[in-house]
């Protein structure tokens, strides 16, 4: 399936509690839940866009982390 930035903003739309923070002037995203730090990445570039693969990827994941798996409807072309 190919994951999108809509796939992992609905993601989050559904799972408040998670929130994603670069560190200051840096590649280094922190995945926060609760104002815990769950999960750090080091990425390519600040561009969500092109990393929202991997950042839902890694965030799905996880273990021990309690969240909200929207479905995923894929539109048909008939």
């Amino acid at each position: 399936m190919n994951i999108n930035y809509d796939i992992l903003q609905n993601f989050l739309r559904c799972n408040k509690n998670i929130k994603l923070n670069f560190r200051e002037n840096s590649n280094i995203l922190d995945v926060v839940s609760y104002s815990q730090v769950i999960l750090t990445l080091e990425l390519n570039s600040t561009d969500l866009v092109s990393n929202s693969k991997l950042i839902y990827d890694s965030i799905t994941k996880l273990d021990g982390v309690t969240m909200y798996i929207p479905k995923i409807y894929i539109k048909e072309n008939l």
